[in-house]
């Protein structure tokens, strides 16, 4: 007999499936066209072989460091079901001149990032790393500073102040995303590192709800 975790994933990916509405199945003609940004709520999709289920599609607009003034700038976060394996994973995209796409891959906290030289930081030594352009090292690997900025994210109706700190690796091949969270009162952080998507290795197979 399954496992009550186990039962719930295959309940939900059943569900998942069953939303799957005929009038928004993607033609093949038509795929050549699209892209992730044609991709709503419910939608599906299929990146290396794997399938997924939109369940939210929610952004981040860019602001000025004091979350005042409103830049026009977006990402769009999409949390995803992989069908294949139940497993949640977000795909974000924006179009700075071209489209760029990446995945989540590993989520972590404060006591795995380390400095050069093998100390633990936490989130009072953020704004100093920032401002040297320093580097925050995971098991070993070396994560240099790229760059930190306000946004407001939209989730639904309502929307939070986030202030995200952007690292990449030597061989630009993954990102390191701290993101600090300020509308409950008090600080939170998400820590995850991401990897950069190949656009045309997305498949749409239904555009879902907008």
């Amino acid at each position: 007999m399954l496992d009550m975790a186990t039962q719930k994933s295959f309940q939900e990916r059943f569900s998942a499936i069953r939303t799957l509405k005929k009038d928004h199945l993607v033609t093949q003609q038509k795929n050549i066209v699209l892209s992730i940004e044609d991709a709503g709520i419910h939608s599906f999709f299929e990146y290396l072989g794997n399938t997924y289920f939109v369940k939210t599609l929610n952004k981040y607009e860019e602001t000025s460091d004091d979350f005042k003034n409103k830049k026009g700038y977006f990402i769009y976060e999409l949390t995803c079901l992989c069908l294949e394996t139940g497993q949640s994973t977000n795909f974000e995209w924006e179009f700075d001149d071209v489209l760029e796409v990446s995945m989540t891959l590993d989520r972590l906290s404060f006591r795995d990032l380390k400095d050069d030289e093998g100390a633990v930081i936490d989130e009072d030594d953020l704004d100093q790393i920032a401002d040297d352009k320093d580097v925050i090292v995971i098991n070993g690997e070396k994560f240099w500073y790229e760059d930190d900025w306000a946004s407001v994210y939209y989730r639904g109706e309502s929307q939070e102040k986030v202030y995200m700190y952007e690292f990449e690796n030597e061989a630009h091949t993954r990102f390191l995303t701290i993101e600090e969270w300020s509308g409950s009162g008090r600080d939170e952080y998400q820590i995850y590192t991401s990897s950069p998507v190949d656009p045309n290795m997305i498949r749409l197979i239904s555009k879902g709800d907008h």
